[in-house]
């Protein structure tokens, strides 16, 4: 999960940055993973930096989820505005 994680951010930021917009602007970020327990114990210490290094003041949703697309253990959902 730490792993995919990381990756997911990732490929957010790039989006993000391709599309002209800001990391800094996310107000919605929903997180959906196979564990919440998991994602606590071994995902913080990446999420937790990422949102504190873009001063990201989103509303979050952590969704635990019976399963994911092929053998993901974690997703994201952001909305950004300019």
């Amino acid at each position: 999960m730490r792993s995919q994680l990381i990756q997911t951010i990732a490929n957010l930021k790039q989006l993000i940055d391709e599309s002209g917009y800001e990391c800094k602007n996310i107000v919605r970020l929903n997180i959906y993973t196979t564990s919440t327990q998991e994602f606590f114990t071994t995902c913080m210490d990446v999420y937790v930096p990422f949102i504190q290094k873009h001063g990201i003041q989103q509303a979050t949703t952590l969704i635990e989820v019976k399963g994911l697309f092929a053998t993901l253990t974690v997703e994201l959902e952001a909305t950004v505005v300019k």
